[in-house]
């Protein structure tokens, strides 16, 4: 079962994405904040404790990379060349 955690750390992912998406244009305040920290700490537990092999590096690389590319993409629009 372990070895299917790395997959199910993506699958948390969209999950989270699918419910952020069903929610624009109502007025949840700051709760799109807690509903991406709930889903990204769920998706790195669910990482960490996977089996070693392909769905564990996937999903870490992925898990890497979304952080970076939002902090990318914030400093590109504070530096005024955000698209």
């Amino acid at each position: 079962m372990r070895k299917y955690f790395g997959l199910l750390s993506l699958g948390i992912l969209v999950v989270t994405f699918l419910v952020l998406q069903s929610l624009v244009g109502k007025q949840i305040g700051h709760l799109w904040v807690w509903i991406i920290a709930i889903g990204y700490v769920g998706a790195v537990i669910s990482s960490w404790y996977s089996a070693p092999g392909f769905w564990r590096k996937a999903s870490a690389v992925i898990l890497l990379l979304l952080p970076l590319g939002f902090i990318l993409m914030i400093g590109l629009f504070i530096m005024g060349s955000g698209f």
